[in-house]
């Protein structure tokens, strides 16, 4: 998670952590009892603080869709090859260049890109600083590469903003569902516990999080488990039927979600024929290949289609992007990816690997068992791989056996192999 633990990113000097005082301890502590028992068990909170607002960007972008110890060494590399990761650094580095210590193509360019428009006064940096939170966050926001997360998190962790509260931060959902014995929250649930928390949300936040990172360890997440198949009830006398095929892999409303609708639209590649997009209304869940394995035609009747969501205009945008042969960064979009913790550690390693490179089941397995200390399998992750359910925006297509051989693909070996060189990657 960007700007939450204090690691290689820190400049040289003083370390500084996020402030808050007594007076939002006694507020907390006195609005909501389970808090109090929280704050009272936990004690201080100590999360390290940027005060640099031109890094804390930088730094967030680089970390997006990447774990904390990889941030790091890219962070590393970039304070050893620039000097100082300022405006005047970064705007003077091309992006192959600022590619070159790690990161993606696509937020090379996202970060040059922001260190040029601060240097040219089109981005007026210090006066973020002045703004009120709804205005900062939007300022932010407007940055390529910068979504309403990651500005929230730079509110936080950067300029120590007392109220912030993000719906979209999974660890702040989870520690909500162990503290309250919740089993899902929603947005309106969610929008309660900001009111009760408010002014102090950014401090409850900081309790959610050690909550969700196990402090308080007789707490569970009381999340459901994710079904196999999905049930749709259908008009004719309510009898409810499976929407999915035996193996496979069923839309899910995304966990939190604020409707409890799923909408569907559709997009076409003109490459490799239409895609099928799915989202919550607010992240994207879902996206299909025409012929995917994993569809049922079915799923159109349990749906709602609704082609002028915003968020699917977003994911419209950058599969244009894609398909005209250009590197838009998976991080610009709102993924809302559901799935087990094993199925989530490979999805996300799937979205490591760089436009126009492959990597083997093999390969990738040894990634995931680096990260997670446990032995795992090739056949295990080609499973996980299998269940990818947002295709060519987490790139499975760039997963190949030994050899070199394309090997099973949801959308069809031929539309692998069209992706594949679409970004003109190597095999064998």
């Amino acid at each position: 998670m960007a700007m939450t633990q204090a690691d290689d990113r820190l400049v040289q000097g003083e370390v500084r952590y996020v402030e808050y005082g007594d007076d939002a301890v006694a507020y907390l502590s006195a609005r909501d009892p389970r808090m109090a028992d929280a704050i009272a068990r936990i004690g201080h909170v100590w999360r390290v603080r940027d005060d640099d607002l031109f890094q804390a960007v930088v730094h967030s972008i680089v970390g997006q869709q990447i774990s904390t110890r990889a941030q790091a060494t890219v962070w590393a590399r970039m304070r050893d090859g620039l000097g100082t990761v300022d405006v005047a650094h970064v705007a003077a580095a091309s992006v192959e260049e600022l590619q070159a210590f790690g990161m993606t193509y696509g937020k090379a360019g996202y970060i040059r890109d922001f260190a040029l428009r601060v240097q040219d006064g089109s981005f007026d940096i210090a006066a973020v600083e002045r703004m009120g939170d709804d205005e900062a966050i939007e300022a932010l926001a407007s940055l390529r590469g910068v979504g309403r997360w990651t500005a929230e998190m730079i509110l936080t962790f950067c300029l120590n903003r007392p109220d912030v509260f993000a719906f979209d931060n999974l660890a702040i959902q989870r520690g909500l569902r162990m503290l309250y014995h919740h089993r899902k929250i929603t947005r309106k649930l969610f929008e309660r516990y900001r009111r009760r928390f408010s002014p102090y949300c950014s401090v409850a936040s900081l309790y959610l999080w050690e909550v969700a990172g196990g402090a308080l360890p007789e707490l569970r997440d009381l999340a459901q488990k994710t079904r196999p198949a999905r049930m749709a009830g259908e008009k004719n006398g309510g009898v409810a039927r499976k929407i999915v095929r035996k193996g496979g892999s069923a839309p899910r409303k995304v966990a939190g979600t604020g409707t409890g609708t799923t909408y569907v639209t559709t997009f076409e590649t003109g490459v490799i024929g239409n895609l099928t997009l799915a989202s919550d209304g607010e992240r994207i869940s879902h996206c299909w290949f025409e012929h995917d394995r994993n569809w049922d035609a079915d799923v159109a009747e349990a749906y709602v289609r609704k082609d002028d969501l915003p968020v699917f205009d977003i994911a419209r945008r950058w599969l244009r992007g894609y398909f005209a042969g250009e590197r838009p960064d998976p991080g610009e979009l709102p993924l809302g990816l559901v799935g087990t913790p094993f199925r989530m550690v490979v999805w996300g390693q799937l979205l490591q690997i760089p436009y126009g490179r492959t990597v083997t089941y093999g390969e990738l397995a040894e990634r995931v068992e680096s990260q997670t200390g446990r032995r795992t399998s090739a056949r295990a992750v080609g499973g996980a791989v299998g269940h990818n359910p947002i295709c060519v925006i987490v790139p499975c297509h760039r997963v190949i056996g030994a050899g070199g051989s394309l090997t099973g693909f949801a959308g069809g070996i031929e539309v692998k192999a069209r992706l594949l060189a679409l970004e003109g990657a190597k095999m064998g």
